[in-house]
């Protein structure tokens, strides 16, 4: 008999192994067939499987309301494809948009699954969590010394691995960030929080800011404590005498590493003319400006007729919309819940929402000070990064943390 439990575990403890092994055939070796693709080898059996178990769950009548609204979303991502192209047949529809709304229903049946039918206590967070941490740090610091992978954000000198996209690395690196450096064992995770801060300089994201608000807790919790009082500061003393030769240039290192992705904004925005009259908000809004200035676009698009405001243009639709307009080479805004409402409407949104933030509520009440901000952090680099919610890299982590804090506290 099929244990699905046992397999989804198995594939939680080494989901960023299939990612670093699908992008080195694909970006390394250029296969890119997708026969050569391990994450579809391995998920697409896993999301037969979760098919197979629902609908045996649908015929006993035995299904959760969220498990419910999963199935009422696939079925309406299908009838959305049939809504944007039943006039005009388009090969998108095989290569673009059941690929992804495969990939998207696998996510969510995972965490509808891992939220109602799975154990999940702190060890396996811990495994979890730690196992995907060294696979990650690994191929980082792979393509960092070696020239090994992709660059991050398309700029010189930056790495992201062998992983496809540089947003899903810098929220995942955050969330790690925040694990380790509000874990309660500061000197047991001192180590691995060294090395998050060494993957965010690899990386060259903004994200490296959010850093500053878990440290900022971390700090205040341990400061209280005499003992661990004296040891950050031998710490930081340590620290600062090794470092004093070499402080100011390190300092420098960083802030040219970071203001990479700031003045690749700035330029843009410049090109432009910005997008708004008042000056402060072109200000704020040209630090990124590529997401700000393709939100004002697809929202100005979704409200321009009812039925683009309720059933959107789906996946593909969206990818050409970009295509035609040719101002950004991203097919997207990169805001995962605009992207999603501009793809599928006011109802997939409304769907959506209800799936995920069914138990925010409790979850935001009850949970501790790290669960709370790693949760923070995966909604709001959803709202504001993207490349979260659908996204098997770094959405994997997010839905099963999502699944674990809601479990916890439900019952």
């Amino acid at each position: 008999m099929i244990r699905l439990p046992v397999i989804i575990r198995y594939y939680l403890l080494y989901f960023l192994m299939i990612d670093f092994i699908s992008g080195f055939t694909r970006v390394y070796l250029g296969i890119i067939s997708p026969l050569a693709n391990i994450g579809y080898w391995v998920r697409g059996p896993l999301l037969l499987l979760f098919i197979f178990y629902y609908v045996y769950q649908l015929y006993l009548k035995k299904l959760y309301l969220d498990e419910t609204l999963c199935i009422i979303l696939f079925i309406y991502l299908v009838i959305n494809i049939i809504i944007n192209y039943s006039p005009n047949f388009s090969h998108r529809i095989i290569t673009d948009d059941f690929p992804y709304i495969l990939r998207f229903q696998f996510l969510l049946f995972l965490f509808v699954y891992m939220k109602n039918r799975m154990k999940i206590d702190k060890d396996l967070v811990s495994k979890i969590i730690k196992n995907n941490f060294f696979i990650f740090t690994i191929s980082l610091l792979l393509g960092y010394i070696f020239n090994f992978g992709m660059q991050s954000y398309r700029l010189e000198g930056t790495s992201k691995g062998m992983f496809q996209g540089g947003n899903d690395v810098s929220i995942l690196n955050l969330i790690f960030f925040t694990y380790f450096i509000l874990n309660g064992k500061f000197r047991r995770y001192f180590i691995p929080s060294i090395f998050t801060i060494f993957n965010g300089y690899i990386i060259a994201s903004k994200s490296i800011v959010g850093f500053i608000i878990p440290l900022f807790f971390a700090l205040k919790k341990n400061i209280l404590q005499i003992n661990k009082f004296i040891f950050i500061t031998v710490l930081c003393l340590v620290i600062g005498i090794s470092l004093e030769i070499i402080i100011d240039s390190t300092v420098k290192q960083y802030e040219k590493r970071f203001g990479l992705n700031i003045k690749k904004s700035l330029s843009a925005a410049e090109k432009v003319g910005g997008l708004y009259n008042n000056k402060t908000m072109n200000r704020v809004a040209s630090i990124n400006f590529r997401r700000y200035a393709s939100l004002n676009a697809q929202m100005s698009e979704s409200l321009s007729s009812l039925r683009n405001f309720l059933f959107g243009f789906s996946h593909s639709g969206q990818v050409i919309f970009w295509e035609k307009r040719g101002e950004f080479t991203f097919p997207n805004a990169s805001m995962d819940f605009f992207d999603f409402f501009f793809k599928y409407g006011l109802i997939g949104i409304v769907i959506l929402s209800i799936i995920l933030l069914k138990d925010f509520k409790n979850i935001i009440k009850k949970c501790s000070t790290r669960d709370f901000f790693i949760i923070l952090f995966f909604f709001g680099y959803a709202f504001f990064g993207g490349h979260v919610i659908a996204s098997t890299t770094s959405g994997t982590l997010f839905y099963f943390y999502n699944a674990y804090v809601s479990k916890r506290n439900v019952f």
